[in-house]
């Protein structure tokens, strides 16, 4: 059977150039190309150059960043507010570069599925978005919108979109229903802990320090919830066998595993690796274009140090 492998790809604002260094790895130096990209928030733009198989223009994307205002202006907030802003930031130069980086041709003709993961406001509902939408950079942008700090995405029946990681940070369940033989979750951000000599003392930092504690404990629920039911599987298994060798029939343990058969019956074992940094290199909207490089460095390294472990499944 070929192999189908699944590259999910969480959120975590400017930290996504990590992943950007791990593509470049795993699709150019190793020749992996995925049967699926799914991406939400930071993930949806790297999910948008993976799919196209043009990792290349991501890159540039990434590289040709030199402050924050390349992707975000600030608002006077005190008249912005009067004047019907929906986001501290104007996010338009984010746009912009997005359609620059979307080319519809290399999307259509990859052969690599897109899903990129998005949230209406007025229903709280997660939806995924796939490549057959037009103007896909559009709901790149609304995957990336995080709540407040950007404005949501407004389509013409009313609804506005949001980032995707407001309800999952590292869409699985997108994948899954893709049934692949294997997922690599590509993280943005090193699981949470602590920060150390440093204070929060604007409303700013305060808020992104709080969603970047949010985002990292559903992204730990997220994959907690897979590995949940690949080991629920393994353990029927083992029940299975254990049941057969103390002398039971094979109508008898079905038997005795059908109430547990009946609830796992939908799922699948699908082996998951994640490669995620082991750092942060920036702040969620830190657009640095050293800390940038640093971050795709260590994206890159880090294939080289997991390839043993990921092989068997990419």
């Amino acid at each position: 059977m070929s192999k189908k492998l699944a590259i999910v790809l969480s959120g975590g604002g400017a930290k996504g150039a990590f992943q950007v260094g791990v593509l470049d790895a795993l699709m150019g130096k190793y020749g992996v190309k995925p049967h699926i990209v799914v991406g939400t928030s930071t993930g949806a733009i790297q999910a948008l150059g993976a799919a196209q198989d043009d990792i290349e223009r991501l890159k540039e994307f990434w590289l040709s960043l030199r402050k924050d205002s390349d992707i975000y202006k600030k608002r006077f907030l005190p008249f912005a507010v009067l004047f019907g802003a929906k986001g501290i930031y104007d996010a338009r130069p984010l746009r912009k570069l997005l359609a620059g980086l979307y080319d519809p041709q290399r999307l259509a003709g990859s052969g690599i599925a897109l899903r990129l993961g998005v949230v209406q406001l007025q229903s709280g509902e997660f939806r995924t978005i796939d490549q057959s939408v037009p103007g896909i950079d559009n709901w790149v942008y609304a995957s990336s919108a995080m709540p407040v700090y950007f404005d949501p995405l407004e389509t013409s029946d009313g609804a506005q979109w949001v980032d995707g990681g407001v309800r999952d940070v590292t869409p699985l369940g997108a994948a899954m229903k893709e049934n692949p033989t294997g997922v690599l979750v590509i993280r943005a951000s090193p699981p949470a802990g602590s920060v150390k000599d440093k204070s929060f003392g604007g409303l700013v930092p305060i808020g992104l320090r709080s969603v970047g504690i949010l985002q990292s404990e559903v992204s730990r629920n997220d994959l907690a919830n897979t590995g949940l039911i690949n080991d629920t599987l393994v353990a029927r298994n083992r029940m299975w066998e254990e049941l057969t060798q103390a002398g039971n029939s094979p109508e008898e343990v079905l038997r005795l595993l059908a109430p547990l058969d009946q609830t796992v019956a939908r799922y699948h074992f699908v082996p998951v690796r994640t490669i995620e940094p082991a750092e942060d290199f920036s702040d969620t909207l830190e657009f640095d274009p050293a800390k940038i490089r640093k971050a795709m460095a260590a994206g890159a390294a880090a294939v080289d140090a997991h390839w043993d472990e990921i092989k068997d499944i990419v």
